[in-house]
C-alpha cells in the first residue's frame, strides 16, 4: 500500500489556517468586547461563544469568516428577529460604521485589513436548543455548539485522526468544485455521518494511516452525497434530531458533487492499493489540488532508482 506518511503530513501543514487564525482571534475578540459592553444585551443575559469551522478546528487556509453565536438566554419571547438584527446592526454600525451588513440570519462586520469578516448570529432559547432568525422572517432551531462537542468527541474516539480527515476532504470539495456550491459545511457533515460506519481506535479494523483514513472516508462519504443528490436520504443535521441539513444548491451542483465524489473515491482506493509511491502522490495530489496561496497541497516523493539506500536530502526513501 502507498500510504505516504510524510506527504500527507506535510499536505496537512499546507492547508493550516496559518496566520489566518492569529486574525481570526482577534477579530472575533474584539467583536465580542463591543457586544459584551450594551446595556440591553447584557440585561438578555448575552453569552457570545465562537463557533463554526474555526471553533471545530476544520478550518483550511484561508479562513474568510469567523462565527460568534450570541446566546440571550433572557430576550423577551415577544421579541421580532429581524428588529433583534436591526438592533444588533445599529450597535455595531457604531463601532464599524459601513463595515456592517444586516443579513437574513446575522449581521456581518468586514475586517478588510485581514481579508475576513465576523458573523453575528443572535440567537434565543428553545428547550435545549437554540433559535435563530430564518431567512423567512421567523426563527429557525439549531445548535451549534453542540455540534462543536460531537465533532470533538467523533475526533477522541478516532484517536485524533477526524479533524484531520475533515480538513483533507475539505480540501477535496475545493479542489474539486472551487467556489462552486455546495460548500465546505456540506461535505463536513457528510464526513461525520460517514465516520460512524468506520471502525474507531478502539478497533483492530481502523485505518492505520492517514492516506487510508483519508480514502475510507471518501468512500463512506460517496453514497451519503449520492442518496442527498437523490432525495433518497437528506442529509440531516447531526446537532438537532430529525432536522434536514439547508444546503444552498442546486440540483446540478448536487448530481456534480455526487459523480465527481464517487470518482474521488475509486481514484483514491486505486492509488492507495497500488504500490507505486509516485503514482499514488500524483492521483492524491490531483485529489488535494492547491491551497489558497497556489501551492500544490500534496508532493510527488522523488524517485529512487535501485541501489540507492537515501535520498539526496537524507531522507529514507521508504514512505510510510
Amino acid at each position: 500500500m502507498s500510504v505516504l506518511t510524510k506527504q500527507f503530513k506535510d499536505a496537512l501543514s499546507k492547508i493550516e489556517p496559518g496566520e489566518d487564525a492569529e486574525h481570526a482571534a482577534e477579530a472575533h475578540a474584539e467583536v465580542r468586547d463591543v457586544l459584551d459592553g450594551h446595556a440591553d444585551l447584557v440585561e438578555w443575559g448575552l453569552h457570545s461563544v465562537l463557533i463554526g469551522s474555526y471553533r471545530r478546528e476544520v478550518s483550511i487556509r484561508r479562513v474568510k469568516d469567523v462565527d460568534v453565536f450570541c446566546e440571550l438566554p433572557n430576550l423577551p419571547d415577544d421579541e421580532d428577529p429581524q428588529d433583534l438584527l436591526d438592533k444588533f446592526a445599529n450597535l455595531l454600525e457604531g463601532e464599524y460604521g459601513d463595515r456592517v451588513t444586516k443579513n437574513d440570519r446575522s449581521v456581518k462586520v468586514d475586517f478588510p485589513d485581514f481579508d475576513m469578516h465576523v458573523d453575528v448570529v443572535p440567537a434565543r432559547p428553545a428547550d435545549d436548543e437554540w433559535e435563530i432568525p430564518d431567512r423567512d422572517g421567523g426563527w429557525e432551531k439549531t445548535h451549534p455548539v453542540k455540534f462543536s462537542e460531537l465533532s470533538t468527541a467523533r475526533n477522541q474516539d478516532h484517536d485524533d485522526k477526524y479533524v484531520p480527515v475533515v480538513k483533507l476532504v475539505r480540501q477535496t470539495r475545493r479542489a474539486l468544485r472551487g467556489d462552486v456550491k455546495p460548500g465546505g459545511f456540506f461535505v463536513e457533515v457528510a464526513a461525520y455521518h460517514a465516520f460512524a460506519d468506520i471502525p474507531d481506535g478502539s478497533s483492530d479494523e481502523s485505518p492505520s494511516s492517514t492516506a487510508e483514513y483519508y480514502t475510507v472516508a471518501l468512500e463512506k462519504m460517496a453514497p451519503i452525497l449520492r442518496d442527498h443528490a437523490d432525495g433518497v436520504a437528506r442529509l440531516m443535521n447531526p446537532a438537532i434530531p430529525d432536522q434536514e441539513l439547508h444546503i444552498r444548491a442546486t440540483q446540478e451542483e448536487l448530481d456534480t458533487i455526487a459523480d465527481e465524489w464517487e470518482q474521488a473515491a475509486v481514484d483514491a482506493r486505486q492509488a492507495l492499493e497500488s504500490g507505486n509511491d509516485q503514482d499514488a502522490a500524483r492521483t492524491f495530489k490531483r485529489l488535494l489540488g492547491q491551497n489558497s496561496d497556489g501551492n500544490d497541497v500534496f508532493e510527488v516523493p522523488v524517485a529512487v532508482s535501485a541501489g540507492h539506500r537515501s535520498l539526496p536530502s537524507g531522507e529514507s526513501p521508504t514512505f510510510g
